[in-house]
């Protein structure tokens, strides 16, 4: 009777210790599940904000102020062509140059450039590049017509381009009044205009 009481004492014991380590164990692999689901939302997140901080912010190559820069002239270059022209002297198209800065005053009366002297004194007053161009541009236009004989005025001094010039035979000479467009362009220097024409001999 003793023995058998001592073994079912015992076998109690032993099962509660048995099912202890086992819900220790179930507690451990549980906790372990956990984690390991608990790892990856963390590690996606953080590779979702990573991502746009690897994409760089795309700038503009130039500024509107360096490409202003780039677009200016040289400061006097000149440059020619021909415009239209109306009026009561009998001519009918004048060649304008133009010139960045290129010195000189505006007026309205043209002068005969019919001598070397008379040249000069012209072109006294321009600019770099603007004076040697309008040289040659009456140059030009004395051997074009022989016949005639060459004015230069400048007409303008802005930023607008004259589209044509009046010229009307006056008392004191020709009087050229350039034709300005409506509209007012931007520049950031002003542009001198000179009209160089050939009007017949009386």
């Amino acid at each position: 009777m003793n023995t058998s009481s001592r073994r079912s004492g015992v076998r109690p014991a032993t099962a509660l210790l048995a099912g202890l380590a086992l819900a220790a164990g179930l507690t451990a692999c549980g906790s372990d599940g956990g984690d390991d689901t608990a790892t990856d939302p963390a590690a996606s997140s953080s590779s979702a904000s990573d991502t746009p901080s690897e994409t760089p912010a795309e700038t503009p190559s130039g500024t509107p102020s360096d490409e202003l820069i780039e677009t200016i002239p040289e400061s006097g270059s000149g440059s020619s062509g021909t415009i239209p022209a109306v009026g009561s002297a009998g001519v009918t198209e004048a060649t304008m140059v133009s010139g960045t800065e290129g010195g000189g005053s505006a007026s309205t009366m043209a002068l005969a450039l019919d001598t070397d002297r008379a040249v000069s004194e012209f072109v006294a007053g321009l600019e770099g590049a603007l004076r040697q161009t309008v040289t040659s541009t009456v140059t030009q236009v004395a051997e074009q017509s022989p016949d005639a004989t060459p004015y230069g005025a400048v007409v303008s001094i802005g930023c607008d381009a004259p589209t044509g010039v009046s010229v009307d035979a006056g008392e004191a000479g020709f009087q050229v009044v350039p034709q300005l467009p409506k509209s007012n362009v931007q520049c950031l220097a002003p542009i001198t205009y000179v009209v160089v024409f050939a009007a017949p001999d009386a």
